[in-house]
């Protein structure tokens, strides 16, 4: 890594999200592990688990910046957005979109074009919702087909959208198995992310990331049962 750059994985999820157990002390302790300057935690319809990680990080002094972020499910498949100040509300995506823009928040279509995971099919959108999305995230480690972030390199550099990437971390070994490295940025900000220069440097993670997920799904879904009859 350039020592004039910033190295960020940019769609992990923690315990916040339905489908993860991931502990936000845990994914900060792994991002230092694998070198990564920055993340971003984006937890779904969800900012707790941003909020916790940054606290942590900011408590005991890590030299990880913790970026707040959701991923928000809208009518037209799910959107992350960073920088966010206040949570927002699942939606239809012109709704939610319009929430990004009064955030002074950045927004960025997560792994288009997988529709088992709902991702936005992005040529079949409106001229006008098209142009208020800031990025395109052209590597997600955990797309159904490799082919999807094939199809969102070749959408985003063809619209001239930003081009991002991220793990789409549930657990904290997956995490930094996507990340962009922004060059000549000592400091991720809403400009840096959308105008400087960077690499993507990603791979796909195993098939079987996907088994942690639906492990934690059931988990929680059985804790909520055993919740429910002891009351």
């Amino acid at each position: 890594m350039k020592s004039n750059s910033i190295k960020a994985d940019l769609h992990i999820h923690t315990h916040f999200s339905f489908d993860s157990l991931a502990v936000p002390e845990n994914v900060l302790k792994a991002a230092v592990k694998r070198g990564l300057n920055a993340i971003a935690i984006t937890d779904h319809n969800e900012l707790a688990g941003a909020l916790e990680a940054a606290a942590i990080a900011k408590q005991q002094r890590l030299p990880v910046q913790v970026i707040i972020g959701e991923e928000v499910a809208t009518d037209k498949g799910d959107l992350l957005v960073y920088f966010v100040k206040k949570k927002i509300l699942p939606g239809t995506l012109e709704r939610v979109l319009s929430d990004v823009k009064k955030q002074g928040a950045v927004s960025c279509a997560a792994h288009p074009y997988d529709k088992v995971r709902h991702g936005i099919q992005l040529e079949a959108l409106e001229p006008r919702l098209l142009a208020n999305i800031d990025a395109i995230e052209a590597f997600n480690s955990r797309v159904t087909l490799p082919s999807h972030n094939v199809r969102a390199l070749r959408f985003a550099q063809k619209h001239g959208k930003a081009v991002l990437a991220g793990s789409d971390a549930h657990h904290p070994l997956e995490v930094g198995s996507a990340a962009v490295e922004f060059i000549g940025v000592k400091k991720l900000d809403k400009r840096s992310v959308i105008l400087s220069s960077r690499e993507v440097k990603a791979k796909l993670s195993s098939p079987l990331v996907h088994f942690l997920s639906r492990y934690a799904v059931l988990k929680k879904r059985l804790r909520r049962k055993k919740e429910n009859i002891l009351k």
